[in-house]
C-alpha cells in the first residue's frame, strides 16, 4: 500500500522532471534578410547554423533546408506570384514547437512558436 502512493507520487514529479529538461531555444527568423523581386529567397546573416522550413501556400509542400552563416535559400516561387508563403527558423538540431502545417499557418505567420530539440519531421 505504501509503495502504491509513494509510485503514484514519484510519477508526476518524473514526468515534470522529463518536460523541464525538454530543450528549448528561441526561433531565429531575425536572422533572415528575405530578398523583395524574383524569387522568394533568404540569407542566414547569424553565426549559426538555421534549420529553415518553407511552404508556399500554393505549392503546399514543405521544403527542409539547413543554413550555414552565410547561406542562401531559394524558393521556386516568385513574389507576387503566389498567395503567400510560410516558414519557421530554427537553430540546427531544433524544431518549431509548433507542427509545420497549413492549419497552423497563423501562429507560424505571427512567430508564436519556440524551437524544441529535434530535428524538423516535415
Amino acid at each position: 500500500m505504501i509503495r502504491t502512493a509513494f509510485a503514484f507520487f514519484l510519477l508526476p514529479m518524473a514526468m515534470a522532471t522529463a518536460e523541464a529538461q525538454e530543450r528549448r531555444m528561441a526561433h531565429m527568423e531575425g536572422c533572415l534578410i528575405w530578398s523583395r523581386e524574383g524569387s522568394i529567397a533568404a540569407r542566414n546573416e547569424c553565426s549559426r547554423p538555421i534549420a529553415l522550413e518553407f511552404m508556399d501556400f500554393d505549392v503546399q509542400q514543405t521544403v527542409t533546408t539547413e543554413l550555414a552563416p552565410g547561406g542562401r535559400f531559394t524558393s521556386d516561387s516568385v513574389w507576387g506570384q503566389t498567395t503567400g508563403f510560410m516558414f519557421t527558423a530554427c537553430p540546427l538540431g531544433f524544431r518549431p514547437s509548433v507542427p509545420f502545417a497549413l492549419e497552423n499557418k497563423e501562429a507560424i505567420g505571427v512567430s508564436l512558436y519556440n524551437c524544441v530539440a529535434g530535428e524538423p519531421t516535415s
